[in-house]
């Protein structure tokens, strides 16, 4: 019983750490973000170049979440 307590709440954690890095990634695109601002004076290339490291962020961060969210539903025996 108290290895459910601690999966659910390491579960919990992951969760909300992969939802927190989705965030940052997607606030800090140069493209859709809040923050827009492209780091060079050619803004093609500054969106060229940060566009792939978005997304496998937020790739990563939401598999972080998934492994949460599947440490959060399943049941031991």
């Amino acid at each position: 019983m108290h290895m459910r307590k601690d999966s659910r709440r390491s579960g919990f954690s992951l969760v909300l750490a992969g939802i927190v890095g989705v965030g940052c990634f997607w606030v800090t695109d140069p493209r859709c973000g809040l923050i827009s601002r492209p780091a060079s004076a050619d803004v093609v290339q500054a969106i060229g170049q940060a566009s792939p490291g978005t997304y496998i962020g937020i790739a990563g961060s939401g598999a972080v979440a998934l492994i949460g969210l599947w440490l959060m539903m399943r049941r031991t025996t």
